[in-house]
């Protein structure tokens, strides 16, 4: 669907192409599971914003602190039922795009936590160049409108990287993404986005992925990511 901007004056000629697809999905852990959730990410909260290199921060992300396993949530058991519901709306994704025979696997390359305090945390607009698709879920958050929304911001190479323009004027669909518990989110990892202002009575908790996309093994074609099994470190050819 193309756009087309409206303004006070009336409609504008600018149209807005390539729709960029982002998934959003509602998911319902047992109380069980969710429990196990929120317990990690409280145990993280504590420890990390009650140190004093950490306090001052309205923040915590786990793959920025330098803190050894921090990004690897995905290999603990108590994310083991997120990652299979990853996997499933991964799927679900791909197939919408590409088709049934896309032939493509995806990887976790790293999860990590992410906490915003509740006196207006936010995230800085940024991207996940390393990936290909990138999901955060919303493990424990108060559902305030306008508060601690995700807003997703135009490719900056559209301008050679001097401005920003917000996908709420470039999109139909508005481009912001209301917090809401159990809600998860997939996109493209080089889509540019941030996180609004959070205001609450406690911290938000989510968990974010980033995912490698690639062909099967020994299934390598041109312009695609081939497998990692295919793959041979350098390394082991070295003298130095």
């Amino acid at each position: 669907m193309i756009s087309l901007i409206s303004s006070a004056k009336g409609s504008m000629p600018l149209h807005w192409l390539f729709p960029t697809p982002v998934m959003q999905v509602d998911l319902t852990p047992d109380d069980g599971i969710a429990a196990a959730m929120h317990q990690q990410l409280e145990v993280f909260d504590c420890d990390l914003f009650g140190d004093p290199q950490f306090s001052n921060r309205n923040n915590l992300t786990g793959d920025l602190l330098g803190i050894a396993g921090l990004d690897q949530l995905h290999r603990m058991e108590a994310f083991v039922w997120l990652n299979q519901q990853i996997a499933e709306q991964v799927s679900l994704y791909l197939i919408d795009l590409l088709g049934p025979d896309h032939g493509l696997e995806v990887h976790i390359q790293k999860a990590w936590p992410v906490v915003c305090s509740p006196d207006g945390g936010t995230i800085e607009s940024h991207t996940h160049r390393n990936a290909q698709l990138s999901a955060v879920f919303y493990v424990c958050t108060e559902e305030e409108p306008g508060s601690g929304e995700l807003e997703f911001q135009a490719p900056d190479t559209y301008f050679s990287h001097v401005m920003a323009i917000p996908f709420r004027e470039a999109t139909v669909s508005g481009g912001v993404f209301a917090p809401k518990q159990h809600r998860l989110l997939l996109f493209p990892s080089d889509l540019r986005h941030r996180v609004l202002p959070y205001e609450g009575a406690v911290p938000r908790y989510s968990v974010s992925y980033d995912l490698a996309v690639t062909t099967a093994p020994g299934q390598g074609r041109e312009m695609l990511m081939p497998h990692p099994m295919d793959w041979v470190p350098l390394g082991g050819f070295s003298s130095t």
